[in-house]
């Protein structure tokens, strides 16, 4: 279930700068689906993207394959910054918004979840140069959503990796109790307890940005608590790159 839930929250850059370079050249037809789409994701989509194009001076453009979006996705260029955009699309949302706007690391790329007439939904945004960026604008279906349920103690928008996806990076034995150790290739140990976001490493108690969660069968470990261990996190094409000591890999992180 967890695998199917797998959600893009870093937006590379090595995708996504095709697009800036490409922006007087006329945007190729997109191609057609192979899936079919259910007809009120679709709809919301489209409507959601006429409405946001008006306040953000947006032109539609064809969603980067890189990205794994479904076809009923709706990509717009704008030329916009970041911190620009949140504020705007966070005040013309404002009623329909979840939350608020969860972003990685460097600022380089944001998303926010929405709620309309009881259907979900979801903005992305990615930084393509410092003064232009790619609006990405779809809405999940009442099935996708129900066989992605989120395990209980999770925090909506936060970024999760499982434990098998540290294999090489983190060493991560169970304790019993919902108790882990984990332990970085660069030497960094850490323990922690499912629910809490409290805790111990060598050098005394430190604080995860949120709890990791045991469900039972696999330890989700929210992706910015592996800062804590040394390990670096940068946004990168696929999710994103975890580097811990002298071992690197790319890790798609999860995101309920």
């Amino acid at each position: 279930m967890l695998n199917r839930c797998r959600l893009l929250v870093a937006l590379g850059l090595g995708v996504l700068a095709p697009l800036a370079q490409a922006q007087t050249a006329p945007a190729a037809p997109a191609p057609a689906a192979t899936s079919s789409v259910p007809s009120a994701a679709a709809s919301l989509s489209s409507a959601l993207g006429v409405e946001v194009s008006g306040f953000i001076k947006g032109r539609l453009v064809p969603c980067p394959k890189g990205l794994k979006l479904a076809s009923s996705a709706v990509c717009l260029y704008t030329v916009n910054t970041l911190p620009s955009l949140r504020s705007l699309l966070r005040g013309k949302l404002a009623g329909r918004t979840v939350g608020d706007w969860k972003t990685t690391p460097g600022d380089k790329s944001a998303s926010l979840l929405l709620k309309v007439n009881n259907q979900n939904a979801f903005v992305l945004l990615a930084q393509l140069s410092a003064t232009e960026s790619l609006v990405v604008l779809d809405a999940v279906s009442a099935k996708a959503a129900a066989g992605t349920a989120a395990p209980a103690g999770v925090v909506k928008g936060q970024a999760y990796v499982l434990d098998s996806d540290l294999k090489g990076l983190v060493n991560v034995v169970a304790l019993g109790g919902g108790t882990f150790r984990l332990s970085s290739v660069g030497g960094q140990v850490i323990t922690v307890a499912s629910g809490k976001k409290a805790a111990s490493m060598q050098s005394g108690s430190v604080e995860l940005p949120a709890a990791p969660i045991f469900d039972g069968k696999n330890l989700l470990f929210p992706l910015e608590g592996l800062r804590s261990m040394a390990c670096t996190v940068t946004p990168a094409e696929s999710g994103a790159t975890v580097a811990c000591g002298s071992a690197s890999a790319s890790i798609r992180p999860i995101i309920f």
